[in-house]
């Protein structure tokens, strides 16, 4: 039998667009005739031993953005149609999307990084708002209560940008004095003790307390991944729970995402067009999740709406729990 040319005839892929023709013409790993651009014996992908730059980039775009490349097959798939990548995994067909466990991490690295670099866009208002309070409270001569107080300094102290010198020193005007820290600090000694850890680490040290917090909520979201998937299996028992993690992976890909967009929004720093982007994506998610629950479990719009409701209120419930787990941790130890 003849070995197949590089110039061989273009395959199809199962999309109907044309597939790269093979740039060897047998398989650089175990010698087998090649016919597409993986090999059907080892798997190993067509890339030429010395490939030029040129080569590399090309192939880089046709595996992330081309028509079939995996990623932007899964990304379709994923945003077009709620729920059928859950649906098209359950029933086997997997080959044309990346795994969704690598969706997920991709989504949530996509969307802290995004975070963590987006501007703040209400930083002025806020600290003018605050500013007003105060001066209001001194022409009125009525001191707040000690949690308002608390509160107050707390968010002023973690909403304050890190602004230090040469030499190390802070010199951001924003940041709490020395005097209102310790008036602070003496307030929360009479916190209910669940908030005392927190409350002196985010007064004390916020850029550490900032800093541990986006350190361990992609690991704690992560963690809750199996708790959502085990709620779902309560409310809907005739699948097993592999099935119900296949959905809960993909819905929080899709939220991470989803989010995402809002934190590239603040790159504006513009508040209406945060506004503006803002409000459909929050609509879109609630939305989203029905579709997906309707496509994956079947069941009327009034079921399953009173199903997410049970959902929501159990994992909200579960979360709370974690988030203040985490809060303590990182205020502890972080």
């Amino acid at each position: 039998m003849g070995v197949t040319s590089a110039s061989s005839t273009t395959e199809l892929s199962p999309s109907g667009s044309a597939t790269p023709e093979p740039k060897a013409a047998v398989c650089l790993n175990c010698a087998t005739p090649l016919v597409g651009p993986f090999c059907s014996s080892c798997g190993q992908r067509d890339v030429p031993p010395y490939p030029s730059v040129r080569e590399l980039a090309v192939d880089a775009f046709w595996e992330l953005s081309g028509w079939d490349g995996r990623f932007a097959s899964t990304v379709r798939a994923l945003f077009h149609r709620p729920g059928l990548l859950t649906r098209e995994f359950l029933e086997g067909r997997r080959a044309r999307y990346i795994s969704p466990l690598r969706l997920y991490l991709m989504s949530s690295l996509v969307f802290f990084l995004v975070s963590a670099a987006a501007p703040r866009v209400n930083t002025n208002d806020l600290s003018k708002n605050l500013t007003t309070v105060q001066h209001d409270e001194s022409r009125s001569g009525t001191p707040s209560s000690r949690p308002e107080r608390v509160a107050n300094a707390a968010e002023k102290s973690l909403l304050a940008p890190n602004l230090v010198d040469e030499n190390g020193r802070d010199v951001n005007p924003d940041t709490l004095t020395a005097e209102v820290k310790a008036a602070a600090l003496k307030d929360i000694r009479k916190a209910p003790a669940i908030f005392r850890p927190f409350l002196r680490r985010a007064i004390a040290d916020p850029a550490g307390f900032k800093r541990g917090m986006l350190e361990a909520m992609p690991r704690m979201l992560f963690a809750l991944l199996p708790a959502f998937a085990m709620i779902v299996a309560l409310f809907y028992r005739r699948l097993k729970y592999p099935e119900h993690l296949y959905f809960a992976i993909h819905l929080h890909a899709f939220v991470f995402l989803a989010m995402a967009l809002i934190e590239i929004s603040k790159f504006s720093r513009i508040p209406i067009v945060v506004a503006i982007v803002s409000t459909p994506v929050l609509l879109w998610i609630p939305t989203y999740s029905t579709l997906a629950f309707r496509r994956v479990y079947g069941g009327s719009i009034a079921k399953t709406l009173a199903k997410e409701v049970g959902i929501g209120t159990i994992y909200s419930l579960v979360g709370a729990v974690g988030f203040f787990l985490v809060l303590d941790l990182v205020s502890l130890f972080g």
